[in-house]
């Protein structure tokens, strides 16, 4: 069995798994948090107002079609229909400049703020990522880690900044944020943070209580390195 097969028949993917129609549901969801657009709690007119000012903020400024695109071509592919993929893969290439190669798996909340983003390999991404423009997912051709097809396992909540490259079978886990223009060859851990070329992890500081002293609360105290 192909190394590509092999992935594609884990037991983890194929339990629970949303249909595509939740999967888009999901990532409109996603872009409406992205479309910092605000809906009044009063007056029927100003809400519409507002509602169709974000539908054209996600649908026309933002890359939530690319993401469309990309649930097309999946779907298409898994029902074994003819040339609607190839169709769905030149528009998110011509319109978005999107590439993501058909070996890829993404979960549901996927969210890509701007275009030029290139996703490849037999590459596994989670729920409710992020992804910047700039950024390479995929395949490493580095002497260390040899000729595979295998690209990242990434967890869920994933953060991945401008210009950053994630490359070869590594994982990212949950909650991870790769800082921009970082170069990923290694694991990540849980809850840390990746900046540098090539990347350094850092464990993310968590977040300050409120009335907490300390270090933090001094106006002279360093910023965390780790922070994006």
């Amino acid at each position: 069995m192909s190394e590509s097969a092999q992935h594609r028949d884990a037991p983890e993917r194929g339990e629970s798994r949303p249909s595509r129609f939740e999967n888009v549901r999901a990532d409109y969801d996603a872009y409406l948090f992205a479309s910092w657009t605000w809906i009044p709690d009063f007056q029927q007119r100003s809400q519409l107002s507002r509602r169709l000012q974000r539908w054209e903020a996600i649908v026309f400024r933002g890359l939530w079609p690319s993401v469309v695109l990309y649930r097309l071509d999946a779907w298409a592919r898994d029902r074994g229909i003819p040339v609607l993929p190839l169709i769905a893969d030149a528009l998110n290439r011509l319109l978005f400049g999107v590439v993501i190669g058909k070996e890829v798996e993404i979960g549901p909340g996927f969210c890509i703020s701007h275009g030029s983003v290139v996703i490849d390999g037999v590459t596994r991404i989670g729920r409710n990522c992020t992804v910047n423009p700039y950024v390479t997912v995929g395949l490493s051709t580095s002497s260390k880690v040899g000729l595979t097809l295998r690209g990242p396992t990434i967890g869920d909540n994933v953060y991945i900044g401008t210009g950053a490259r994630v490359l070869g079978p590594i994982k990212i886990g949950d909650n991870a944020k790769i800082g921009a223009n970082a170069v990923v060859l290694t694991d990540v851990p849980a809850d840390h943070t990746a900046v540098g070329v090539p990347a350094r992890v850092i464990p993310q500081r968590p977040p300050r209580k409120e009335g907490d002293g300390g270090p933090e609360a001094e106006p002279s105290a360093a910023p965390d390195e780790g922070e994006i």
